[in-house]
C-alpha cells in the first residue's frame, strides 16, 4: 500500500458527503482508490478507441486489413454456408 497525501476543494468534498457518497465506502481513501480506478479504466478504453481510429487512417494498416480479408474470403464464404 502507498500513502499519498491528497487535497481536494471544500465544495467538492462537501457535495460529497451531502450527496451521501462517503458512506458507500469504509473511509476516504477507499472512495479515492475506486475513483482512480474507473478514471484509469475510461483513459484506457479513450486511448484504445484512439488507436483504432489512428490505425483506421493508415494506409498501410487498411491495406493489410484488405488483404487479410481477400485471403479469408473463401473461409468466409463457408462458414456463412453452414
Amino acid at each position: 500500500m502507498l500513502r499519498k497525501t491528497v487535497s481536494i476543494d471544500e465544495e467538492l468534498f462537501l457535495a460529497l458527503k451531502k450527496e451521501g457518497i462517503l458512506e458507500h465506502f469504509k473511509n476516504f481513501s477507499e472512495l479515492v482508490s475506486s475513483s482512480l480506478q474507473n478514471t484509469l479504466e475510461t483513459m484506457k478504453r479513450e486511448n484504445y478507441r484512439q488507436q483504432i481510429a489512428q490505425m483506421a487512417q493508415d494506409p498501410m494498416v487498411m491495406k493489410e486489413i484488405e488483404q487479410i480479408e481477400e485471403d479469408f474470403k473463401y473461409a468466409d464464404r463457408e462458414v456463412d454456408a453452414v
